[in-house]
């Protein structure tokens, strides 16, 4: 299993409560996490795009690193480590987007990995004009031209091409990557495992362990028919503790402290996209705390309004067995990583539950 870290390039995190450390992003606690990650057994690291919050509460994710120029300081930083940067495709042309990976590739001795984001919360993008009607509905099919006129520069080094959305007059990329730069496309929809299927390298997914698991098994039969090698990486935030009574705990005060303005912003903006799997999901969320419920010697995976993304409940035995579940039996070698303390919890994942992954572990703790 390869771990990776979702990297706080945010304001507070990716989570949603007052029972967290908030804090202000910056290149110094970016460039830390990622010292430790290499210290720790971690293999790569996302730098995410956002470029607005969801509402009036805390400013929640109002705050944010460019993940492009965040990249570039964390290649010198760093020897061993992937770095997957992110462009949010409606604000930066391809052209400019290849120009900069080719960079990235050369500066990292082919260590850069470029995250396309479609985009889907309209209010990130409409605040520049960025946002031309109809995109919802456009989004994916903008994405594999993006994708596309990627590939045809970083393989040729210029491009003519002319589509409904770029109009190219031999725009040159030059020099182009030596090392190859691969790229990761998110998304569990149908749409997003087909352009996954035919250009990319990555699919970056989140859901159930049942969600994730089929998504894996679609995207071998998608790249079955396309003839190419794509690899999974799922998306979870994890709390753990020494004993499960412990991390539970730490759950249940998350989910009481709840941020409730802000998570109500993220509900409200993910009702508008209807096609997405993980905004839909939001919809579907109460602020009732959950209970958490162990499938087998395994972590829980729990939903709550206070959290972004799903999370991993257990003692570290539990987690570890988890992640030992999703590669043999899910098939699924790439995982992407939040904590609720980054400053701390990046190290002790590294410590306690890494070295677990690859060996017997012992008995959950109760």
């Amino acid at each position: 299993m390869h771990f990776g870290i979702f990297m706080p390039t945010t304001n507070d995190g990716y989570i949603l409560s007052k029972a967290v450390p908030s804090f202000t992003p910056t290149v110094a606690m970016n460039t830390d996490i990622a010292h430790v990650a290499e210290e720790t057994g971690y293999t790569f690291l996302l730098n995410m795009s956002k470029l607005r919050g969801y509402g009036n509460g805390d400013g929640f994710w109002d705050q944010s690193l460019d993940p492009m120029g965040l990249s570039g300081l964390l290649i010198p930083e760093t020897k061993t480590l992937e770095i997957w940067g992110s462009v949010a495709a409606p604000t930066l042309h391809p052209s400019m987007a290849a120009r900069m990976a080719a960079t990235y590739d050369d500066a990292s001795g082919g260590r850069f990995v470029l995250n396309v984001v479609a985009g889907w919360n309209k209010a990130e993008y409409a605040q520049m004009g960025l946002w031309p009607e109809g995109y919802m509905e456009s989004r994916y099919d903008y994405s594999r031209e993006y994708i596309r006129i990627l590939l045809e520069l970083w393989a040729t080094g210029r491009s003519n091409r002319k589509s409904e959305f770029f109009q190219l007059d031999d725009s040159l990329v030059q020099p182009r990557p030596a090392h190859g730069v691969r790229i990761v496309v998110p998304g569990l929809s149908a749409k997003s495992q087909a352009i996954t299927a035919a250009y990319a390298d990555f699919n970056f997914v989140q859901g159930t362990y049942e969600e994730v698991k089929a998504a894996r098994a679609g995207l071998l039969s998608a790249t079955a028919e396309t003839g190419r090698n794509v690899d999974s990486a799922a998306l979870y935030g994890v709390i753990a503790a020494e004993t499960d009574d412990a991390a539970i705990e730490q759950f249940y005060e998350i989910c009481r402290e709840v941020d409730f303005d802000n998570a109500q912003g993220l509900i409200v903006a993910g009702q508008a996209d209807t096609v997405g799997t993980a905004s839909n999901r939001l919809n579907g969320l109460t602020h009732d705390i959950p209970e958490v419920v162990f499938p087998e010697d395994r972590a829980a995976i729990v939903y709550h309004p206070a959290l972004f993304h799903p999370h991993l409940v257990g003692s570290y035995e539990r987690v570890a067995a988890f992640f030992r579940h999703l590669e043999s039996d899910g098939g699924v070698g790439r995982t992407v990583l939040s904590f609720p303390d980054f400053t701390t919890d990046v190290e002790t994942f590294g410590r306690r539950v890494i070295p677990l992954v690859n060996a017997a572990a012992p008995a959950p703790a109760a």
